[in-house]
């Protein structure tokens, strides 16, 4: 319980009702027992508890007797909510910001295939780049934001993207597959890239991931400039990217804890 539900004894029971549609989200068809378990309750409470929520449609019962699930109800309200929550309006404040602080060319990327393309940009100060215009592509084991995209991708859609690549004509990838492990895990690590020269020569970029409220990973946030300016410690490029891309993530209904 909260601080705010315990000054406020009537939000408890919303409190509790909050928690095991949490513990529902992260993992279906599951007994009284087992969520009282998890929301730290009685069992008979929390069964009194799930009654009423399936009286209003919140949750229902699973096909094995006495577990429970998110009813469809919920899931269309789900829906409907993540219908509302563009991508690009939760990114274009941070990108603006990074505008502000930084001066540098900022980005949002999506991912389409094997590819990842500018749905967003704001031209740097100093530096008008010409590579990754409004619509345009980069393959995702090239540049700042297509790698982000890329080192969040499950492994098996990862081995996916790797195999298609190998086989493009104009930059295929070349790399290992234990080369590219080792780099996926130090961008995991990081929560950022970094490309350094390798799209265009003498512009670095840094780039890292927006989830969304699947803890999916949903698009990428970057920012590319005179090499000089990216990789000056006293801009802390890495960290504002991140923050931006947090920021992002947050608004798309992500909880960084639930990753």
């Amino acid at each position: 319980m909260t601080s705010d539900t315990a000054a406020r004894p009537g939000l408890e029971i919303i409190d509790k009702a909050d928690a095991v549609l949490r513990v529902l989200t992260a993992e279906n068809d599951l007994s009284a027992a087992e969520i009282a378990a998890a929301v730290g309750e009685p069992t008979s409470s929390t069964y009194r508890l799930l009654t009423s929520l399936a009286a209003v449609d919140l949750i229902e019962s699973a096909p094995a007797r006495g577990r429970f699930r998110l009813s469809v109800d919920l899931m269309r309200i789900g829906g409907a909510v993540e219908d509302r929550l563009s991508v690009r309006e939760a990114a274009v404040p941070g990108l603006r910001r990074l505008l502000a602080d930084t001066g540098l060319t900022s980005f949002l990327c999506i991912r389409a295939g094997d590819r990842a393309v500018c749905v967003e940009r704001f031209d740097g100060r100093d530096v008008r780049s010409l590579a990754l215009a409004l619509g345009q592509s980069l393959p995702l084991h090239r540049g700042a934001a297509p790698q982000a995209l890329f080192a969040f991708l499950p492994q098996a859609e990862r081995m996916a993207v790797v195999a298609s690549l190998r086989t493009d004509r104009s930059d295929p990838v070349t790399e290992t597959d234990e080369e590219i492990e080792r780099m996926v895990a130090a961008v995991r690590a990081a929560g950022s890239t970094l490309s350094d020269g390798d799209v265009t020569p003498g512009i670095a970029a840094v780039g890292a991931p927006v989830f969304d409220h699947r803890g999916q990973v949903a698009a990428a946030i970057s920012v590319s400039g005179i090499r000089g300016q990216v990789l000056d410690p006293a801009l802390d490029v890495p960290e504002r990217v991140r923050s931006a891309a947090r920021a992002a993530s947050a608004q798309l209904g992500f909880r960084e804890e639930e990753r």
